[in-house]
C-alpha cells in the first residue's frame, strides 16, 4: 500500500477510536465560544479524476472514484481558521487497463462569510455557516502508465457548509478543486476542543473577591461643555447581597476630560515622573503609560466602564444615546491619542442560558467594534473580548444589579 494512503487510513482509524472520548468530553466541557479552539475531522470523499497519459489515445474510462479525508485545524476567530488536511482520492482507470491512484494534502485558510448563529438570540444549538477554503497543497499520481502530470504542488480553492449539531460537533460538506485534473467532494464530522476564550459560567476565572478591578479614583471628573455625561455605575468589591443604592460609590466612567500627557500642565520645577501632566504629589497612579490620556488624579482614562454605551433591550442594536460616547471615544483614539491601544470587554446579566448570553455579548461587541472602525479607528488598536454573563460584578437578583452587569469595560493595552 502506498505511504500517503496508509497514513490517511491510520489517522482515520485513530480518530474513530478517539470518537467516544471526544463525545464524552463535549458533553461535560461545553465550549460555547467560536474562537481560539482546535478541531479535528474525518469523513468520506467522492472525486472526479482526469489523468493525462503521455501516450495519445489512452483515454480515461473511469473518472469517478472515492476515498477518505482527515483534517486538523485551529479557529483563529469567529470567521477564520487555519487547517491541514489529507485526502485519499481513489483511482482513475485508463484504456490500457492501468489505474492512476490519487492522494493529496494541503495547508489552507478557511473563511466563514455567513453564519446563521451571528444574530441568533434564541436557545437553539443548531446553526449553519457557509465558507470558502484556499490552500497550497501537494498531490501524488501513482501509475504504471507514464503521465504528463505526475506529482506536483497545487493551489486549490473550494467552498462548503458546516452545520453545527452541538457547540463542539458539526457536519461539514465541501467541494474542492485540487488541480485541473482533480476535483473532490467530501462529507466529514468535525469535533472542536480546547480554547482559552470560551464563554460560560465556570470556564473563566471570576473577578477578584476582595479588590476592585478599577482604580479608586474620584468618580466622574468634570465633563467639558457639549460632551455627554455618562451615568455612573455602582462599584463593589464582591457581588453584593443587598440591592444597590443611590449612595453607593461609583467606578470611573468615560467620557471625561483627559490631561494631555505630551503637554504637561504642571509648573516648571514641580516633579512629574511619568510626564502625564499631574504633579507627583497629586498623582494617584504615578506610573501612567506615556501617550495615553489620564484623569485629573493621574489614573488612566482608558480604564473603567463605558456606561453610556446602551443597547435596545435583548438585542445587538446600539441605542441612540450610546453613539455619543462612542463618538467621543473614537475622537480620542483617532485625533488625540493615535498611538493608544485599548481592550473592550462585553458583559451581560444572567438572563437566558449560557449560549444566549454568549451570542448577545458577541453581537454587541461586534456592533461596537464595527462602529469604531467606521469612525477611523484602526483594527490593530482594538482588542475585543466577550464574556457573556460569566463575570458579574453586581447582584443579578435585583433589577439594578442586572442593569449594571450589562456593561462594556475599557482598559488601556500598551504594546
Amino acid at each position: 500500500m502506498n505511504t500517503p494512503l496508509l497514513l490517511i487510513r491510520t489517522l482515520s482509524v485513530a480518530a474513530t477510536v478517539a470518537l467516544p472520548v471526544l463525545v464524552g468530553w463535549t458533553g461535560s466541557a461545553h465550549a460555547t465560544g467560536r474562537d481560539d479552539q482546535w478541531y479535528i475531522g474525518f469523513g468520506g470523499t467522492g472525486s472526479w479524476l482526469a489523468p493525462d497519459p503521455v501516450q495519445p489515445g489512452n483515454n480515461t474510462v473511469e473518472f469517478l472514484s472515492g476515498g477518505g479525508t482527515f483534517m486538523i485545524g485551529k479557529d483563529l476567530d469567529e470567521r477564520s481558521s487555519l487547517q491541514l488536511q489529507g485526502f485519499s482520492l481513489g483511482e482513475a482507470v485508463l484504456e490500457d487497463g492501468n489505474s492512476v491512484v490519487y492522494n493529496a494534502a494541503d495547508a489552507s485558510v478557511v473563511y466563514r462569510f455567513f453564519d446563521t448563529r451571528d444574530n441568533n438570540l434564541n436557545q437553539s444549538v443548531f446553526g449553519t455557516s457557509l465558507y470558502g477554503r484556499f490552500g497550497l497543497g501537494f498531490a501524488t499520481r501513482e501509475s504504471d502508465t507514464e503521465l504528463e502530470r505526475e506529482n506536483g504542488v497545487y493551489f486549490g480553492a473550494g467552498a462548503g457548509f458546516e452545520t453545527y449539531l452541538h457547540a463542539n460537533v458539526a457536519v461539514r460538506g465541501e467541494a474542492f478543486l485540487h488541480d485541473i485534473d482533480t476535483v473532490s467532494g467530501s462529507l466529514s464530522l468535525v469535533f472542536r476542543f480546547g480554547g482559552t476564550r470560551r464563554t460560560g459560567v465556570g470556564l473563566l476565572p471570576p473577578p477578584p473577591a476582595t479588590t476592585s478591578r478599577f482604580p479608586s479614583a474620584s468618580p466622574n471628573p468634570t465633563v467639558p461643555a457639549g460632551q455627554p455625561q455618562a451615568p455612573s455605575v455602582p462599584e463593589v468589591q464582591a457581588i453584593p447581597t443587598t440591592p444597590i443604592t443611590a449612595n453607593s460609590p461609583t467606578v470611573p466612567t468615560i467620557p471625561t476630560r483627559p490631561v494631555q500627557p505630551d503637554t504637561p500642565q504642571v509648573p516648571t520645577g514641580i516633579a512629574d515622573a511619568d510626564r502625564d501632566g499631574v504633579a507627583d504629589a497629586d498623582d494617584r497612579c504615578p506610573s501612567s503609560e506615556l501617550g495615553y490620556p489620564v484623569r485629573a488624579n493621574g489614573c488612566a482614562l482608558f480604564d473603567g466602564v463605558l456606561s453610556g454605551v446602551k443597547f435596545v433591550e435583548g438585542s445587538t442594536e446600539l441605542a441612540a444615546a450610546g453613539e455619543a460616547q462612542l463618538n467621543f471615544l473614537a475622537d480620542l483614539l483617532v485625533n488625540q491619542y493615535p498611538g493608544a491601544r485599548i481592550e473592550l470587554h462585553s458583559h451581560t446579566d444572567n438572563e437566558g442560558d449560557v449560549r444566549s448570553q454568549a451570542i448577545l455579548t458577541r453581537g454587541r461587541l461586534k456592533t461596537v467594534g464595527t462602529y469604531l472602525l467606521e469612525k477611523g479607528v484602526r483594527a490593530n488598536r482594538l482588542i475585543l473580548r466577550s464574556f457573556g454573563g460569566s463575570r458579574p460584578l453586581f447582584d443579578n437578583a435585583t433589577e439594578e444589579g442586572r442593569a449594571s452587569n450589562n456593561r462594556f469595560e475599557i482598559f488601556e493595552r500598551p504594546r
